[in-house]
């Protein structure tokens, strides 16, 4: 397989562009079709890396059965509270599925799932410190996501604290979700998830990070914006640059 990791690098840079416009111009629920045809096309390269790592049936189940968990949690979360403290969804990314979640939830939570699975896998062998890593990326990743999604007001939550308007028990149930995302990563993946695998998993989860890094420095959320930036430098050192390469290398 070729390494496409310069479109990749392309696409950032123009979603760092598009983050500026998003970030300072209202968006409205009319725009919500735009905004899900968004969150679906930044995940099909992490879904092909899949599909190319596992073959076509493995892929597919796997991405199936971890969509089923990231809307499950998501779900149970809206619900009852439970983990990541109240909130609800506004209707500005994609209709919600008896009117509770995002039929879009998969596709931007399971690129960041395997990304930052496939990250934790680079280095560890032993599969609890594998799990514990990919949790805490994930939590990291959030630290990004959550104040620049509520800053554009695509959740809210009902308790707000000092961390840019986002419970900290918020992220305590990200290492909560994250550990149990590991862990399906694990009974689905095997001992694959410890030998050869694309760079290209982590496409995704580069593309998503460096267009909510953007949003979080063009509406001045520098903290978030600095782990954002700490994050993308990670993975591109992890990477060597070839986020987009889609070889078992």
């Amino acid at each position: 397989m070729r390494d496409y990791s310069i479109y990749l690098w392309i696409t950032a840079i123009s979603l760092i562009i598009a983050a500026f416009f998003v970030a300072n111009v209202k968006i409205s629920p009319q725009l919500a079709n735009i905004s899900a045809i968004f969150i679906i096309a930044l995940s099909i390269p992490c879904f092909a890396a899949m599909i190319i790592w596992l073959g076509l049936k493995n892929g597919f189940v796997s991405i199936v059965v971890l969509s089923i968990y990231a809307l499950a949690i998501e779900t149970i979360a809206i619900i009852t509270g439970f983990p990541y403290s109240p909130f609800h969804y506004t209707d500005l990314i994609g209709a919600k599925i008896f009117d509770y979640t995002p039929f879009t939830v998969p596709f931007a939570y399971v690129p960041l799932f395997l990304g930052c699975i496939f990250l934790a896998a680079i280095h560890t062998e032993n599969k609890w410190i594998l799990i514990l890593k990919s949790a805490l990326l994930v939590m990291t990743a959030d630290l990004v996501l959550d104040p620049a999604a509520v800053s554009l007001q695509f959740w809210i939550y009902q308790y707000k604290s000092i961390f840019y308007g986002v419970p900290l028990q918020n992220f305590i149930g990200w290492i909560i979700t994250g550990i149990f995302s590991a862990i399906i990563g694990l009974f689905l993946f095997g001992n694959q998830l410890l030998e050869k695998k694309p760079h290209a998993l982590v496409s995704s989860l580069f593309l998503i990070i460096s267009f909510w890094t953007a949003i979080c420095i063009f509406r001045q959320l520098w903290f978030p914006g600095i782990i954002g930036v700490i994050l993308i430098l990670f993975i591109l050192r992890e990477t060597k640059g070839r986020v987009g390469d889609f070889s078992k290398t």
